[in-house]
């Protein structure tokens, strides 16, 4: 069975704690240690990433998680964008509803 974890501060991960994910790890000061952890882990499948970990991250760095298929990580941020909200919905449902 494969496995969601999440990756971020304190804050990000409450969230999901309160969801019913089990699998949150809150970033250390070393966070491209934790990703290798993860990354070492064959439960995992998914990881929900605080944004602002791979905004901090290099470039180089931030491509090589970007396009990791095992496990795929998926950078979630804490701030409602409106234009990234209105992105995704069009997306989603195909219908730029504020058209």
């Amino acid at each position: 069975m494969v496995n969601v974890a999440v990756l971020g501060s304190n804050e990000f991960v409450v969230g999901f704690q309160l969801a019913g994910i089990r699998e949150t790890i809150e970033v250390s000061s070393e966070p491209l240690k934790d990703i290798g952890q993860l990354r070492k882990r064959k439960d995992i499948g998914i990881v929900v990433i605080d944004e602002k970990i791979m905004e901090a991250l290099e470039q180089h760095q931030r491509e090589e998680i970007e396009d990791s298929v095992d496990p795929v990580f998926i950078p979630v941020s804490t701030k409602a964008e409106q234009d990234s909200l209105k992105r995704l919905i069009k997306k989603s449902i195909g219908v730029d509803l504020w058209g």
